[in-house]
């Protein structure tokens, strides 16, 4: 009788988002340009080339994030990264939106080629 392994459920406690958003990381004076694969309120799956070691502390910033955090794994060309503090992922996927409370700008074609 052979055993197959079995499937371990996810037992992480947060919802994990898919973010696919350029970032840079830091640690110890290296900059790195990486890509956030997905973020969670306490972890991030990152892309890149240049990986920094288990255990380093990094912070990660993107347009709508500024976070330290710790590598806790990594592998070809991925590491993933426990943060800090809590964040909220959607802020780093979706950004602030942008509002205007002036009206619409109607064109009307007055002549071939000039609107006014």
């Amino acid at each position: 009788m052979t055993h197959l392994p079995q499937h371990q459920p996810d037992r992480r406690r947060d919802s994990r988002f898919v973010a696919n958003t350029p970032a840079t990381l830091l640690w110890e004076g290296v900059s790195e340009p990486v890509t956030i694969l997905n973020i969670s309120v306490y972890g991030a799956l990152l892309d890149t080339a240049y990986l920094p070691p288990i255990g380093a502390r990094i912070t990660l910033i993107s347009d709508h994030l500024e976070v330290c955090g710790t590598v806790i794994w990594h592998g070809a060309d991925r590491c993933g990264l426990l943060l800090s503090h809590a964040i909220d992922p959607l802020a780093v996927i979706d950004g602030p939106s942008v509002r205007t409370t002036e009206p619409p700008i109607i064109l009307k074609k007055i002549a071939p080629g000039r609107y006014a």
